[in-house]
């Protein structure tokens, strides 16, 4: 009854409500919260997103794998992602990327909130940079956005942004990443960084072939 009022509350009518329940119970017993607070998070998350019910057991299945593949728990997952909010619609990869980068985040300490806060605001000062960190993009050539103006995603941008400090030294590197990045999330960007060689993909490609895991 918790869960189906606070499906109601979302706006979700009797028809909704009713197919949206058992992935609601399939996320309260993967994450281990009670039915409301599971059906709390999940509405919040997709109208955060701009996802749809039928979108629903897919992203709770990616919430699962991102906690079995990463240092974090889908309840943790899933206040990262409220954290970030609606900032995270510009990401290229979707919610595949979005979970990934979360679980890499989380494997260097920062989770929920936190972890959250952090990621968007990584993808903030990429997106829309200050006069300075924009003046040295260009100079450097680091490209946040394609041709078509689309934003190019966190681990295509990152890996560039390694590969342009290969070889610099620590001073140099440490100059760059603080114009780019609010000194309270260097961590954060210098995990994702990280990530590019491997962590990534391997996150990613778990995420994607998640059917199922919840």
């Amino acid at each position: 009854a918790e869960a189906l009022n606070a499906l109601a509350a979302a706006g979700y009518d009797t028809e909704g409500a009713i197919s949206a329940l058992p992935t609601v119970l399939k996320l309260s017993a993967a994450a281990g919260i009670g039915l409301e607070s599971a059906a709390s998070m999940l509405t919040d998350s997709m109208s955060a997103l701009g996802l749809g019910v039928s979108d629903m057991e897919g992203f709770v299945d990616q919430l699962a794998k991102g906690a079995s593949v990463s240092n974090a728990s889908i309840a943790q997952l899933g206040e990262a992602v409220l954290t970030v909010g609606g900032t995270a619609k510009i990401l290229k990869g979707g919610t595949v990327e979005l979970n990934a980068e979360l679980g890499i985040l989380a494997n260097n300490g920062l989770k929920g909130a936190e972890g959250g806060t952090m990621l968007r605001n990584v993808i903030n000062a990429l997106s829309a940079p200050t006069e300075k960190a924009a003046g040295l993009m260009k100079k450097y050539n680091l490209t946040a956005f394609d041709a078509q103006g689309n934003f190019r995603g966190l681990n295509d941008i990152f890996a560039d942004l390694a590969g342009i400090m290969d070889g610099w030294s620590d001073e140099k590197r440490a100059s760059l990443m603080s114009e780019l990045f609010n000194v309270r999330d260097l961590k954060a960007a210098e995990a994702l960084m990280a990530g590019t060689t491997g962590l990534y993909a391997e996150f990613a490609d778990g995420i994607e072939n998640s059917q199922g895991a919840a």
